[in-house]
């Protein structure tokens, strides 16, 4: 009967240790990128928040691609989260800065301001894409993320849309 108590006992304690390790790595990812809220549906200091803020590709060329809309930051940059994700292209040498822009309703696209590789492997690739704010960006319908040049695709859009 000891037996049985012992071996729950460890297991509870590696199960706590595995839940406390994984929460300090959420919290320590969400301190670096932390969105400020829109203060208003009337603010003119961010961009609403979008009715989906995760979209993704039908994976064209093998690649799915992915978007978070993470928001303006304390900095002024609009964030989203880029995800590539194959099994058969190698994605390290896909340049993000050099192929990828946001684009407004208009038709106005702006390119990235920085690229934070968060994950860099041939087959799982994420990261977090940072663009200055659109001169327009307060009164927004869709804000589309492009992707050109990607696995043989010319060009990728991932469109965000915002009730008005």
């Amino acid at each position: 009967m000891r037996l049985p108590q012992v071996a729950l006992y460890l297991a509870t304690t590696v199960i706590l240790l595995l839940a406390a390790c994984q929460a300090g790595a959420d919290t320590a990812s969400e301190a670096r990128l932390t969105a400020i809220p829109t203060q208003s549906p009337s603010s003119t200091n961010d961009v609403a928040r979008p009715i989906k803020s995760t979209v993704r590709d039908s994976g064209a060329g093998g690649v799915t691609v992915e978007a978070t809309w993470l928001g303006r930051q304390a900095d002024g940059t609009i964030a989203i989260k880029l995800t590539l994700d194959t099994h058969s292209v190698d994605l390290t040498s896909f340049d993000v800065a050099t192929n990828v822009t946001l684009r407004d309703e208009r038709g106005t696209e702006v390119a990235v301001s920085s690229w934070q590789d968060e994950r860099r492997d041939s087959h799982h690739r994420s990261g977090v894409v940072r663009f200055p704010a659109l001169s327009s960006d307060t009164n927004q319908e869709r804000v589309t993320l492009v992707v050109r040049n990607l696995a043989g695709v010319a060009e990728r859009t991932l469109s965000f849309e915002f009730q008005r």
